[in-house]
């Protein structure tokens, strides 16, 4: 194998200045196409399940972008387009402004740029490879030779807080599961990338555990100069780690923006059920009714108009009708809801300037 010095598998510099989005995602879609049952005629598919429907964003340098919304709205699957895990039915990505493929970034030069944490620590390690050998495996692949990515390796386990003698030659199992998601983590940073995306990176750890990496990530973002996609469920976390928030629901963008912003007054009647539906340790606050009702629809067919109109206890006629676009709702924040878009329809919108 071709060697290289270490220095070359250093973060590449930024090229397209700070002003310039990392990430640019335009109308990204992925389609899945239903199977069995009885053959349509002429080989027509039976229908598509709308994982990710045209969802837009920007995800800045060195920012931390967290994307929330319930099970099943395409929070993971946007996660693994943007990673090419699997290819979109349409739409585009730009890395720093340059396309992927096509005359733009080929995915090895990708992959050395944007890396990802998974929900699984274990699935993600190979158990038959050391904790040093998994970690110093993608530097070699890239052309670094072997003394230099072991030493690497190393470097980067004491950076999460694992003495290298210690654990770098024991095996996954031998782990607990904190512990292996540090080693994940630090698998993540040794092509130095400038883009790590974390899905569910702390769901499956207990408490305590989920703070002391919580924190870790907060201080590696610092020392490497990432940026950070977190993907969650949990909205307490989102709040802790996130500049701004990304609200999905079903498979479309409900509302992006500040995360203080989002949290202290939601635009979209949906974010404010799910920021509603957090537990309080005040007994003046307790719930005694849910502040959603009712399941998701259906991803094969969604609902006309507004998708969440068939729950929204705020809907209107129009909302059926009219499909909502993201339209601003505040400095740096929008929201996919007829009630901020000036004249369109719905009694509580805005109107229109003179």
């Amino acid at each position: 194998m071709k060697t290289v010095p270490s220095e070359r598998l250093d973060q590449i510099p930024d090229v397209g200045g700070p002003a310039q989005p990392l990430l640019t995602v335009r109308d990204l879609t992925r389609h899945f196409a239903l199977k069995g049952g009885l053959p349509t005629p002429f080989g027509k598919p039976r229908g598509v399940i709308r994982a990710v429907d045209g969802i837009s964003f920007d995800l800045r340098k060195g920012e931390t972008l967290g994307i929330v919304g319930e099970s099943g709205c395409g929070k993971s699957t946007t996660s693994r387009l943007i990673m090419s895990l699997m290819q979109p039915t349409g739409g585009e990505i730009l890395f720093d402004g340059q396309p992927i493929g096509h005359g733009g970034l080929t995915l090895k030069e990708y992959r050395r740029q944007v890396q990802m944490v998974f929900q699984d620590s274990y699935a993600s390690l190979n158990p038959r490879l050391t904790i040093a050998e998994s970690i110093a495996f993608a530097p070699q692949v890239h052309g670094m030779a072997r003394r230099g990515a072991v030493t690497r390796a190393r470097e980067l386990l004491a950076a999460v807080g694992l003495e290298p003698g210690q654990f770098g030659g024991r095996y996954p199992h031998e782990l607990s599961g904190g512990q292996r998601q540090r080693v994940n983590i630090a698998r993540a940073l040794a092509l130095r990338p400038r883009l790590i995306i974390l899905d569910e990176p702390v769901s499956a750890l207990d408490k305590s555990v989920e703070a002391q990496v919580l924190n870790l990530l907060l201080d590696l973002k610092e020392d490497f100069g990432l940026t950070y996609l977190f993907i969650s469920h949990d909205l307490g976390v989102v709040h802790h780690v996130s500049d701004r928030v990304l609200v999905m629901y079903l498979g479309q963008v409900a509302e992006i923006g500040p995360v203080e912003r989002i949290y202290a007054d939601a635009a979209h009647p949906y974010t404010a059920a799910l920021l509603d539906s957090r537990p309080s340790m005040d007994p003046a606050r307790r719930r005694t009714e849910p502040p959603l009702t009712g399941d998701s629809p259906n991803p094969i067919n969604p609902p006309s108009g507004c998708r969440f109109h068939t729950r929204c206890q705020l809907a209107e006629p129009v909302c059926s009708r009219d499909v909502p676009p993201l339209a601003p709702a505040g400095p740096d924040h929008q929201a996919a809801c007829l009630m901020v878009l000036s004249g369109s329809g719905h009694t509580q919108a805005p109107a229109l300037a003179a």
